[in-house]
């Protein structure tokens, strides 16, 4: 059994027991739990894309994805592409870009991340989480082709955070 401390909605401490390794229920179980109806609420008023928003705030995230990181059962990448994949779920999309592991991910599959962003919110953290840790950072902004507004978007938040 592992035992975990995470953010609440109210920012307090709660711990978790995970029997075994984090996987895509488990982590929907922890958005379950901390959600958040008002600063969802917010978002979908706000026009956010997600079909699914539970309201969870950066810090939670960060609190969820470093649970995840210290379990040395998971399978980053493989969690990290499924959490990307479901991009129907505001918080998979935005705990996907801490999940991903720099040192191993591809020049194309950072690019194809890049261009697949669905809001400036999973650009912004996608440069800052992931995209500026790569080793060949440097040049990646300007192949980052900007085939929407939040693509082109991408690469100039790459360009802020390589500042």
């Amino acid at each position: 059994m592992i035992i975990k401390k995470v953010l609440d909605g109210n920012m307090s401490l709660r711990t978790f027991a995970f029997i075994h390794t984090m996987s895509i229920k488990e982590i929907k179980k922890e958005f379950f739990a901390l959600r958040n109806g008002m600063l969802a609420d917010t978002l979908r008023k706000a026009g956010m894309p997600y079909g699914i928003i539970f309201g969870l705030n950066v810090p939670q995230i960060s609190a969820i994805a470093k649970a995840a990181l210290n379990d040395p059962e998971t399978d980053r990448d493989t969690l990290a592409r499924q959490l990307w994949e479901d991009s129907n779920v505001r918080e998979s999309r935005l705990l996907a870009c801490y999940m991903f592991d720099p040192a191993t991910l591809s020049e194309d599959a950072a690019i194809s991340l890049a261009t697949e962003a669905l809001t400036r919110e999973e650009a912004d953290m996608l440069a800052f989480r992931l995209l500026r840790n790569l080793p060949y950072a440097e040049g990646l902004a300007d192949k980052i082709p900007a085939a929407t507004p939040v693509a082109a978007y991408s690469a100039e938040a790459l360009r802020r955070n390589l500042q």
